[in-house]
């Protein structure tokens, strides 16, 4: 029988604002008050790596009006 077998992909796990930024210079190589800029509009209260990475990316690329 040709069955499929449907694989779970695992979720990354997901960390609190707090705990992001207690270990922001560890895991990103950022201040806090970096993580926390490229943080500020996000609405959500948990987020995995990933997400984080690519928030600190954008923040960092953004231009700034003077």
């Amino acid at each position: 029988m040709a069955g499929t077998v449907k694989k779970n992909a695992q979720a990354a796990p997901k960390y609190t604002r707090a705990e992001l930024m207690n270990h922001a210079e560890a895991l990103f190589a950022v201040k806090a008050e970096v993580l926390h800029g490229a943080l500020f509009e996000a609405a959500q209260q948990t987020f995995s790596i990933q997400e984080v990475q690519e928030s600190i990316d954008q923040f960092m690329k953004a231009k700034v009006n003077g």
